[in-house]
C-alpha cells in the first residue's frame, strides 16, 4: 500500500468517507491513490452502493486514460507539421534541416515521457493497465520513434567504440559496435553497424575480438570460483579447470587458475 493511500484510509473510517478520500486524491492529481482506493472498495464492499460508484469511477478513469493516449498519439501524428520547411523558426526564414530534426526529436522524447506518465498514473486501473502498456510498447516499436529513442544510448556506444579504436583496442571496439548496432534504426547505431561490417572483413580483428570475449568470460568464471572455494571446493575446482582449458596459457587468469588447482591437490 502506498504511504499516501494508507494515510487517507486511516482518516476515512467508512466507505463513504473512502470515496470522498479517493475523490480528493484525484482532485490533487494523484490518480494512483484514487484508483487503488476505488479498487479496494469495489472488491471489499461488493453489492453496496459505494462499490457500484467505485466501479463507475474506475470505468471513467479508464476512459480518461484512453483519451490521454489519443492526445499523445495526435501530437506524434503531427510529424509533417513539425518538419514542415515552410514554417519559420525566426523572422530570417524557414528552419534548417538540423532545426527540423531537433524539433522532431524533442517532440518524440516529450511524447514518450507523457506516455510513461499516463501508464504510471493509471497503472492501478485494472480495465486499462494492460492496454496502456501494450499501446506504449507498440508505439515504441515504430521505426521512426525507435530511431529517436535509441539514439542517446547508440551515440554513447558509438563514441566509446571510436575512443577504443583511437587507443588501438580494436577487439573492445568490435564488441562495443556490435552492441550499438543492436539499437538500429538510430543514426549512431547505423554508423556502428557499418563500421562493424568493415571490421568483420578482417579475420585478425574478428579472431582478436573472439579471444578477448573468451578471456573476459574466463575472468567472470574465476571470480565465481573464488567465491566457492570454501563453501563448495569441488565446484570451485571444476571452474578453475574450465579456465585452464579455455584461457590462453600466457594469460594471467590461466596462470592463477592453474595455481589454484595445484594448491587444492
Amino acid at each position: 500500500m502506498l504511504v499516501r493511500e494508507e494515510e487517507l484510509l486511516r482518516q476515512a473510517a467508512t466507505s463513504g468517507a473512502q470515496l470522498e478520500a479517493a475523490q480528493r486524491a484525484y482532485s490533487k492529481g494523484d490518480v494512483q491513490v484514487a484508483s487503488r482506493i476505488y479498487v479496494n472498495l469495489a472488491l471489499k464492499q461488493q453489492g453496496s452502493p459505494q462499490a457500484a460508484e467505485a466501479r463507475q469511477r474506475l470505468t471513467q478513469l479508464a476512459a480518461e486514460a484512453r483519451q490521454k493516449l489519443k492526445q499523445v498519439d495526435a501530437r506524434l501524428d503531427e510529424k509533417g507539421n513539425a518538419l514542415s520547411p515552410g514554417e519559420s523558426s525566426d523572422p530570417g526564414g524557414p528552419p534548417t534541416p538540423q532545426q527540423m530534426t531537433a524539433r522532431w526529436e524533442k517532440l518524440v522524447v516529450e511524447a514518450f515521457q507523457e506516455y510513461d506518465r499516463v501508464a504510471d498514473d493509471y497503472s492501478g486501473v485494472p480495465e486499462v493497465k494492460g492496454e496502456l502498456n501494450k499501446h506504449v510498447a507498440s508505439q515504441h516499436r515504430r521505426p521512426e520513434f525507435t530511431a529517436v529513442l535509441n539514439e542517446p544510448e547508440a551515440k554513447t556506444l558509438w563514441e566509446e567504440g571510436q575512443r577504443r579504436e583511437q587507443e588501438e583496442q580494436l577487439c573492445c571496439a568490435y564488441w562495443v559496435y556490435k552492441q550499438a548496432a543492436g539499437l538500429t534504426p538510430a543514426n549512431s547505431a547505423e554508423r556502428a553497424r557499418r563500421r562493424l561490417a568493415q571490421m568483420q572483413q578482417d579475420p585478425e580483428i574478428v579472431a582478436a575480438a573472439v579471444a578477448c570475449r573468451e578471456l573476459q568470460e574466463c575472468h567472470k568464471i574465476y571470480a565465481r570460483a573464488e567465491r566457492l572455494i570454501e563453501a563448495r571446493p569441488a565446484r570451485a575446482k571444476e571452474l578453475f579447470a574450465q579456465i585452464v582449458a579455455r584461457a590462453p596459457a600466457d594469460s594471467e587468469v590461466h596462470r592463477s587458475a592453474l595455481a589454484q588447482l595445484q594448491e587444492s591437490k
